[in-house]
């Protein structure tokens, strides 16, 4: 696979706001590839964007670095505003991928702490450069078609077994979800499995007889507000279960554990110890 030389400029993205206006605001949110996460910011249009720092964590530079290549490549950025109030330019996906591809061609990737094979970055970049082409961890559009809702909610962890925790949203009294990332973490199993946008995924999704409605959780942190995809508690038994099944074992553990005690149980008690 060749790396992508020209990356064209996303047509949805404004390079530069008027200056009679104020920046647009974002939400905290991650962008995924295969199993790695990293933070990033979401404008109300979709197009996620990077901070000078989190340019850096992902590139594996420091910010100084990171503000002279953006300078003298010009890349691709916008000014927004990110939870806390502050105005910062964020630099989009495709512009990340233009200073990874210069540090994979000149071999410095080979020395990076993230490991990855030449194939792998190659790989990496071709993502980072056509973020359009998969918006991870959003519901799969080939089985998710119920009805939309958005929720506040807030975060408490349970601890399932030894070394087996699961933080899980509290909607309402009795309500309690766990985000796509959550629910795949706790079995030691990829995002990408659930929100594969195929119609095969479709099939084993619907055998498993989940919700179809499309539950998003917004969730203050200390970061600012972060949106999550969720499914209830059940579905994510039916999820793990078919893990289990296939020979996951944390996921067997997961089962053993929600069975001598449930989900909502340990929320419930947690929540009344004021945990």
């Amino acid at each position: 696979m060749n790396l992508p030389k020209n990356i064209k400029t996303n047509q949805n993205i404004k390079l530069s706001q008027a200056t009679n206006s104020e920046p647009p605001r974002t939400v905290v949110a991650q962008w995924h590839w295969k199993r790695h996460v990293w933070a990033a910011y979401q404008l109300p249009n979709g197009v996620k964007v990077m901070s000078e720092r989190q340019v850096a964590l992902i590139v594996g530079k420091s910010k100084t670095d990171v503000r002279i290549f953006a300078e003298q490549k010009q890349l691709e950025s916008i000014i927004v505003q990110i939870p806390n109030g502050k105005i910062i330019k964020g630099y989009t996906l495709p512009a990340v991928a233009v200073y990874l591809r210069q540090l994979f061609e000149q071999g410095y990737l080979l020395e990076h702490r993230l490991s990855l094979s030449r194939s792998e970055w190659k790989q990496l970049i071709e993502a980072l450069s056509n973020p359009e082409r998969g918006k991870a961890v959003t519901p799969n559009p080939c089985f998710f078609s119920g009805n939309y809702r958005l929720a506040k909610a807030q975060t408490i962890q349970i601890k399932l077994e030894n070394h087996i925790y699961l933080q899980v949203l509290v909607v309402a009294p009795g309500e309690y979800r766990i985000g796509y990332d959550e629910g795949m973490r706790c079995i030691h199993s990829n995002c990408e499995w659930l929100i594969d946008n195929s119609p095969k995924r479709a099939k084993t999704l619907s055998k498993m007889k989940l919700s179809k409605e499309i539950v998003e959780c917004r969730v203050n942190t200390p970061e600012g507000v972060k949106q999550v995809y969720t499914l209830t508690c059940e579905d994510w038994l039916s999820v793990w279960e078919y893990f289990a099944n296939r020979g996951n074992t944390r996921a067997t553990a997961v089962l053993k554990a929600c069975a001598q005690e449930s989900i909502p149980l340990r929320v419930a008690k947690a929540l009344s110890l004021g945990q």
